[in-house]
């Protein structure tokens, strides 16, 4: 039976019996229900693909998206709004996906020679000789550089790939010049051709002028940089000092060649035989003062040695007397340590009596001017009391007559 609490509720059978279960699911779970159990309504705007799962694991395997800083909210602000970060660990020229032709893989081959070449130049403006190196010389740099630019114009690519391979990678003035060279090699038959019924083109002997200005620029740098790396040698041996530069520059210095030129002749004919005699036995001669000079030298440096070894054994004797009274002396002094502390704490003590002495002097004295001040206003208040009191003493009196 139903409960008789809803017996007067309009509506309600109270016959039939109370019903606690149904065939249906919770909300919850009606979400759960079998793909088949649900039917969906059929939408041209929606598109149903199939996805395979491999293929997208292949395709997104390894790569990373970081979503730590993203932002993407209208509201104005000082920094970027930056979206979703998936970082590269190889940076290729081409889209994904495509395969580099032979040009533009020539192409690449050429930049990136070009750009070597370039960094190899700024080296060699700032190399500096540096003791046991094991860097790559920049002489031998630019041997191998050169070596690259030969083997890659030995490959001939720009007759099989045509003339717009160097193109935005080398200089524009030298594109200019090999599509002229191009134009013109294609107007030849046509010459051919027109000077054959003469006779004179086969008595003609065809020459061909091959220019290289990156070989001519690489030699150039090669000379340059072997005269840096000899510079730098000299600049080593003789280094900064002014008086090394003014020995070297002496016979030169404000004087014309021809001066300079028999300096050099007068210094050349010391070195003949009978010259050479002349200074080998003054050097004999000099190095016999300086073996007697050294013989009085240490002569002269042993009698100091002994006189300062004198000073010293006299320093000692006297040191032999103080020094059995120095353990007394100690005894003494650790004996009158606690004594020395006691005078330092005295001291500390009278120190701050005579502070706490002078701020009570000082406090006095200013509570003396208060005592004056507090009298003087006293005085003015009894007086105006007193005039006060006869005024009105006075008015009643008036008041009483």
């Amino acid at each position: 039976m139903a409960d008789p609490k809803y017996a007067n509720l309009p509506g309600i059978d109270i016959g039939a019996p109370d019903v606690y279960e149904t065939d249906e699911l919770p909300e919850d779970d009606q979400a759960l229900q079998t793909p088949s159990e649900v039917k969906e309504e059929e939408n041209e705007s929606i598109d149903k693909s199939n996805i395979d799962t491999s293929s997208a694991l292949g395709k997104f395997k390894g790569k990373d998206l970081k979503a730590s800083n993203i932002d993407f909210s209208d509201r104005i602000t000082s920094s970027r709004r930056t979206g979703y970060d998936a970082d590269k660990t190889e940076y290729e020229m081409l889209e994904e996906g495509k395969i580099e032709t032979p040009q533009q893989k020539y192409q690449r081959i050429q930049h990136e020679i070009r750009e070597l070449a370039e960094e190899a130049n700024r080296i060699k403006e700032n190399v500096k000789e540096e003791a046991n190196t094991e860097k790559l010389n920049p002489v031998a740099f630019s041997k191998q550089l050169e070596y690259l630019q030969h083997q890659l114009s030995d490959l001939q690519l720009e007759k099989l790939l045509g003339p717009d391979t160097t193109v935005n990678l080398s200089d524009p003035q030298g594109a200019l010049q090999k599509r002229l060279m191009t134009q013109l090699q294609a107007y030849k038959p046509v010459e051919k051709s027109k000077k054959s019924p003469d006779g004179k083109g086969e008595d003609c002997v065809m020459y061909e002028l091959y220019h290289r200005p990156e070989q001519a620029q690489f030699s150039r740098n090669a000379k340059m940089a072997s005269l840096e790396e000899r510079l730098d040698r000299l600049e080593a041996v003789i280094g900064h000092n002014p008086e090394k530069l003014s020995i070297l520059t002496a016979d030169t210095d404000s004087k014309c060649l021809l001066e300079a030129v028999s300096v050099v002749n007068s210094k050349l004919s010391l070195l003949e035989p009978t010259s050479l005699e002349q200074v080998d036995a003054r050097l004999h001669g000099v190095n016999h003062k300086l073996t007697q000079i050294a013989e009085k030298k240490t002569a002269q440096e042993n009698n100091e040695k002994q006189t300062k070894l004198m000073e010293l054994y006299e320093l000692v004797k006297k040191w032999n007397s103080v020094s059995d009274t120095l353990p007394q002396v100690v005894d003494r002094l650790v004996s009158l340590k606690d004594l020395h502390e006691q005078a330092l704490q005295m001291t500390q003590t009278l120190g701050y009596l005579d502070t706490a002495q002078q701020e009570i002097n000082s406090s006095l004295h200013s509570h003396g001017d208060l005592l004056k001040q507090i009298q003087e206003t006293f005085k003015q208040n009894t007086d105006a009391i007193k005039t006060n009191t006869e005024k009105l003493e006075q008015r009643m009196k008036t008041v009483q007559k």
